[in-house]
């Protein structure tokens, strides 16, 4: 089987890597904003059986048509997303879920998955009818545990943001921190990752949500400690992974395990045996591919849009000509 995955690699590639390689032709095709038709040719001539997006609202719409196999977008954004009876959101996911909705409605594709389960039931009373979650797996054969020793006490990649520093802050002034905000990804990211006793998770925004970060540190073996994440099926809070829900409690957890060298070790081994068990790539893509043959999940559809979500897209695009506006009279 020919599979091509196509992404911003320094993003998805953990999700695929070189597993699927063994048993299937498979192809990156290395993606960027504002790519026209005729960058895509490689693509359009490898003619992959199975063609996985990554990202898949941003590619040009007149693409699409011209792939004979089948065409899997996933979503990867944080979304609004239902925890219970409450809808858990910021205006930094809205804004990103607005800009998705008005991009994807005009894309063939044949199915659409989001990473995240709990934010499906919001896209569908907006009229997105997406074919179903799809948990970011890892590519456990490069992801692994390097075993080195440790050169700092904690290590985060990712972009700052005020809501990160709050939990960084004190932790930055007190123990020996890295953190690196991008340019890393890969086997090179993966000695970083075992360089430390601690790695975190932090959200960019105040909201709780589910980074596939995660399960990118648990399948290297490392000690993770995070804000709570969107309960999923998946991973356990206090066994494959430790749970703070404040600056303060993160502090006095990292304390704690810093000088707790055989507890860390424990969940570190728990949470890597459990993305070995349920998330590794080779594992999931194929079960994701055998089912789609099949016929198991419901194609990509749309229906008619919520009307309170679409007044709220105009709002927000009001504000944005307003904010444009008062740009150009103070120039």
């Amino acid at each position: 089987m020919k599979i091509a995955f196509v992404s911003q690699p320094e993003y998805f590639r953990f999700c695929y890597e070189q597993d699927l390689s063994v048993d299937h032709e498979v192809r990156e095709f290395p993606f960027h904003f504002g790519m026209n038709d005729e960058e895509f040719a490689d693509l359009i001539d490898f003619d992959a059986d199975v063609n996985f997006f990554f990202r898949g609202e941003f590619f040009p719409s007149t693409l699409l048509p011209r792939l004979r196999g089948m065409k899997v977008a996933l979503s990867s954004e944080p979304f609004p997303r239902n925890l219970g009876s409450k809808l858990e959101y910021t205006r930094d996911s809205i804004k990103r879920y607005l800009d998705f909705r008005s991009r994807i409605r005009s894309q063939r594709f044949d199915y659409v998955f989001h990473y995240d389960e709990s934010s499906l039931g919001f896209m569908a009373r907006d009229g997105l009818e997406l074919s179903g979650a799809f948990a970011f797996p890892v590519a456990t054969d490069t992801y692994v545990d390097r075993q080195l020793e440790p050169k700092w006490d904690m290590f985060f990649i990712g972009r700052s943001t005020p809501h990160r520093e709050r939990y960084f802050g004190p932790l930055k002034h007190h123990f020996q921190f890295l953190h690196i905000c991008h340019g890393i990804f890969g086997p090179p990211l993966t000695e970083y990752m075992a360089q430390a006793k601690i790695n975190l998770n932090v959200h960019a925004e105040p909201e709780i949500s589910w980074e596939p970060r995660m399960q990118m540190l648990l399948a290297t073996g490392a000690f993770v400690i995070s804000e709570p994440i969107t309960p999923n099926s998946h991973l356990r809070p206090g066994i494959d992974y430790v749970e703070v829900t404040s600056p303060s409690d993160m502090y006095e957890k990292v304390a704690y395990y810093l000088t707790h060298d055989d507890e860390r070790r424990r969940v570190a081994s728990s949470g890597r045996a459990r993305i070995q068990e349920i998330l590794n790539a080779k594992r999931n893509f194929e079960l994701l591919i055998g089912d789609l043959h099949q016929g198991k999940y419901p194609r990509f559809n749309t229906r008619k849009p919520s009307r309170r979500v679409t007044a709220l897209a105009k709002y927000f695009d009001a504000e944005a000509r307003a904010r444009a506006f008062f740009r150009k009279l103070l120039k």
